[in-house]
Protein backbone atom coordinates (compact mmCIF):
# COMPACT_ATOMS: atom_id res chain seq x y z
CA UNK A 1 0.00 0.00 0.00
CA UNK A 2 1.37 3.41 -0.99
CA UNK A 3 1.71 6.30 1.44
CA UNK A 4 -1.24 8.09 -0.16
CA UNK A 5 -3.45 5.02 0.09
CA UNK A 6 -2.36 4.48 3.68
CA UNK A 7 -3.21 8.08 4.58
CA UNK A 8 -6.60 7.77 2.88
CA UNK A 9 -7.34 4.56 4.78
CA UNK A 10 -6.44 6.22 8.08
CA UNK A 11 -8.66 9.19 7.26
CA UNK A 12 -11.59 6.92 6.37
CA UNK A 13 -11.13 4.89 9.54
CA UNK A 14 -10.99 8.04 11.67
CA UNK A 15 -14.13 9.32 9.95
CA UNK A 16 -15.99 6.14 10.92
CA UNK A 17 -14.86 6.46 14.54
CA UNK A 18 -15.89 10.13 14.79
CA UNK A 19 -19.19 9.48 13.01
CA UNK A 20 -20.03 6.69 15.43
CA UNK A 21 -19.13 8.87 18.42
CA UNK A 22 -21.57 11.54 17.26
CA UNK A 23 -24.26 8.92 16.61
CA UNK A 24 -23.77 7.36 20.05
CA UNK A 25 -24.13 10.75 21.72
CA UNK A 26 -27.42 11.41 19.93
CA UNK A 27 -28.74 7.90 20.56
CA UNK A 28 -27.77 8.09 24.24
CA UNK A 29 -29.70 11.33 24.69
CA UNK A 30 -32.81 9.92 23.01
CA UNK A 31 -32.51 6.66 24.96
CA UNK A 32 -32.36 8.47 28.28
CA UNK A 33 -35.46 10.46 27.38
CA UNK A 34 -37.31 7.29 26.38
CA UNK A 35 -36.25 5.50 29.58
CA UNK A 36 -37.29 8.48 31.70
CA UNK A 37 -40.74 8.60 30.11
CA UNK A 38 -41.20 4.83 30.40
CA UNK A 39 -40.24 4.75 34.09
CA UNK A 40 -42.37 7.78 34.94
CA UNK A 41 -45.41 6.38 33.12
CA UNK A 42 -45.06 3.03 34.89
CA UNK A 43 -44.48 4.69 38.24
CA UNK A 44 -47.49 6.97 37.90
CA UNK A 45 -49.62 4.03 36.80
CA UNK A 46 -48.54 2.04 39.84
CA UNK A 47 -49.22 5.03 42.11
CA UNK A 48 -52.74 5.49 40.74
CA UNK A 49 -53.40 1.75 40.97
CA UNK A 50 -52.29 1.74 44.61
CA UNK A 51 -55.06 4.20 45.51
CA UNK A 52 -58.24 2.30 46.29
CA UNK A 53 -60.38 1.15 49.19
CA UNK A 54 -57.15 0.02 50.79
CA UNK A 55 -53.85 1.63 49.89
CA UNK A 56 -51.40 -0.96 48.64
CA UNK A 57 -48.18 0.01 50.40
CA UNK A 58 -46.01 -2.37 48.37
CA UNK A 59 -47.35 -1.08 45.06
CA UNK A 60 -46.98 2.50 46.27
CA UNK A 61 -43.37 1.88 47.26
CA UNK A 62 -42.73 0.31 43.84
CA UNK A 63 -44.25 3.40 42.24
CA UNK A 64 -41.92 5.63 44.25
CA UNK A 65 -38.92 3.58 43.12
CA UNK A 66 -39.94 3.70 39.47
CA UNK A 67 -40.50 7.45 39.60
CA UNK A 68 -37.09 7.94 41.19
CA UNK A 69 -35.51 5.86 38.43
CA UNK A 70 -37.34 8.00 35.88
CA UNK A 71 -35.96 11.16 37.48
CA UNK A 72 -32.43 9.73 37.40
CA UNK A 73 -32.87 8.91 33.70
CA UNK A 74 -34.08 12.46 33.10
CA UNK A 75 -30.93 13.76 34.80
CA UNK A 76 -28.93 11.40 32.60
CA UNK A 77 -30.62 12.94 29.57
CA UNK A 78 -29.52 16.39 30.75
CA UNK A 79 -25.93 15.15 31.08
CA UNK A 80 -26.14 13.58 27.61
CA UNK A 81 -27.42 16.90 26.24
CA UNK A 82 -24.41 18.77 27.65
CA UNK A 83 -22.09 16.30 25.90
CA UNK A 84 -23.91 16.45 22.59
CA UNK A 85 -22.19 19.61 21.41
CA UNK A 86 -18.69 18.79 22.64
CA UNK A 87 -15.99 18.86 19.99
CA UNK A 88 -15.83 15.25 18.68
CA UNK A 89 -12.15 15.60 17.72
CA UNK A 90 -11.19 16.59 21.25
CA UNK A 91 -13.13 13.59 22.55
CA UNK A 92 -11.15 11.12 20.42
CA UNK A 93 -7.77 12.80 20.81
CA UNK A 94 -6.58 10.72 23.77
CA UNK A 95 -8.06 7.31 23.03
CA UNK A 96 -10.32 5.55 20.59
CA UNK A 97 -13.91 5.35 21.89
CA UNK A 98 -15.28 1.90 22.57
CA UNK A 99 -17.37 0.48 19.76
CA UNK A 100 -21.08 0.69 20.53
CA UNK A 101 -22.78 -2.63 21.23
CA UNK A 102 -26.17 -1.85 19.75
CA UNK A 103 -28.33 -2.79 16.76
CA UNK A 104 -26.91 -1.27 13.57
CA UNK A 105 -29.45 -2.32 10.96
CA UNK A 106 -33.15 -1.72 10.56
CA UNK A 107 -33.90 -5.43 10.98
CA UNK A 108 -31.94 -5.61 14.23
CA UNK A 109 -33.67 -2.50 15.53
CA UNK A 110 -37.09 -3.90 14.65
CA UNK A 111 -36.21 -7.17 16.40
CA UNK A 112 -35.53 -5.24 19.62
CA UNK A 113 -38.78 -3.32 19.18
CA UNK A 114 -40.73 -6.53 18.61
CA UNK A 115 -39.24 -8.01 21.77
CA UNK A 116 -40.50 -5.11 23.88
CA UNK A 117 -43.93 -5.26 22.23
CA UNK A 118 -44.25 -8.97 23.06
CA UNK A 119 -43.05 -8.28 26.61
CA UNK A 120 -45.67 -5.57 27.02
CA UNK A 121 -48.45 -7.85 25.78
CA UNK A 122 -47.41 -10.63 28.16
CA UNK A 123 -47.27 -8.35 31.20
CA UNK A 124 -50.57 -6.71 30.27
CA UNK A 125 -52.25 -10.13 30.06
CA UNK A 126 -50.86 -11.09 33.47
CA UNK A 127 -51.76 -7.81 35.19
CA UNK A 128 -55.06 -6.85 33.57
CA UNK A 129 -57.42 -8.84 35.80
CA UNK A 130 -55.98 -7.50 39.07
CA UNK A 131 -54.41 -4.14 38.19
CA UNK A 132 -55.80 -2.80 34.89
CA UNK A 133 -54.38 0.70 35.36
CA UNK A 134 -50.89 -0.65 35.94
CA UNK A 135 -51.30 -3.01 32.98
CA UNK A 136 -52.11 -0.05 30.74
CA UNK A 137 -49.10 1.87 32.06
CA UNK A 138 -46.85 -1.14 31.39
CA UNK A 139 -48.13 -1.37 27.81
CA UNK A 140 -47.36 2.33 27.24
CA UNK A 141 -43.92 1.93 28.83
CA UNK A 142 -43.08 -1.09 26.65
CA UNK A 143 -44.26 0.81 23.59
CA UNK A 144 -41.83 3.58 24.50
CA UNK A 145 -39.01 1.11 25.16
CA UNK A 146 -39.68 -0.47 21.77
CA UNK A 147 -38.33 2.75 20.27
CA UNK A 148 -34.83 2.04 21.63
CA UNK A 149 -33.89 -0.47 18.93
CA UNK A 150 -34.91 1.73 15.98
CA UNK A 151 -33.30 4.79 17.62
CA UNK A 152 -29.88 3.14 17.89
CA UNK A 153 -30.13 1.43 14.52
CA UNK A 154 -31.18 4.65 12.83
CA UNK A 155 -28.48 6.78 14.42
CA UNK A 156 -25.65 4.32 13.76
CA UNK A 157 -26.71 3.54 10.19
CA UNK A 158 -26.88 7.25 9.33
CA UNK A 159 -23.66 8.17 11.17
CA UNK A 160 -21.46 8.55 8.08
CA UNK A 161 -23.97 10.73 6.25
CA UNK A 162 -24.47 12.93 9.30
CA UNK A 163 -20.73 13.46 9.69
CA UNK A 164 -20.48 14.46 6.02
CA UNK A 165 -23.23 17.05 6.54
CA UNK A 166 -21.51 18.39 9.67
CA UNK A 167 -18.16 18.72 7.91
CA UNK A 168 -19.83 20.47 4.96
CA UNK A 169 -21.53 22.99 7.24
CA UNK A 170 -18.61 23.63 9.65
CA UNK A 171 -15.53 24.76 7.79
CA UNK A 172 -13.37 25.07 10.90
CA UNK A 173 -14.14 21.51 12.00
CA UNK A 174 -13.54 20.23 8.47
CA UNK A 175 -10.15 21.96 8.33
CA UNK A 176 -9.14 20.45 11.68
CA UNK A 177 -10.38 17.01 10.66
CA UNK A 178 -8.30 17.04 7.47
CA UNK A 179 -5.07 17.22 9.48
CA UNK A 180 -6.18 15.59 12.75
CA UNK A 181 -4.23 12.40 13.48
CA UNK A 182 -4.41 11.04 17.05
CA UNK A 183 -1.66 8.69 18.20
CA UNK A 184 -4.00 5.72 18.62
CA UNK A 185 -4.90 5.89 14.92
CA UNK A 186 -1.49 4.56 13.87
CA UNK A 187 -1.83 1.66 16.31
CA UNK A 188 -5.36 0.88 15.13
CA UNK A 189 -4.28 0.88 11.49
CA UNK A 190 -1.09 -1.08 12.10
CA UNK A 191 -1.53 -4.63 10.74
CA UNK A 192 -1.69 -7.34 13.37
CA UNK A 193 0.85 -10.10 13.59
CA UNK A 194 -1.30 -12.35 11.41
CA UNK A 195 -1.38 -9.75 8.68
CA UNK A 196 -4.93 -8.52 9.22
CA UNK A 197 -5.87 -4.87 9.48
CA UNK A 198 -7.97 -3.19 12.16
CA UNK A 199 -10.92 -5.26 13.26
CA UNK A 200 -14.39 -3.78 13.05
CA UNK A 201 -15.35 -5.75 16.14
CA UNK A 202 -13.03 -3.81 18.40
Amino acid sequence: MSEAEDAAARRAFLARVVAELIAVRRARLLSMLVLAMAMLVTGLGAAVQAQGDHIDAVLLFSAFGLIMIGIVCALGAIVAWTRLNRDPLDSVAEARPARARAPRTRNAGMAVALGFVVLGIVFAALLWSQTPILAGAVVIACALLACLGPIWAGELSAADDRLAVILDSEDELAARFSTFTPLWLYEAMNPAADGNGPSEAE
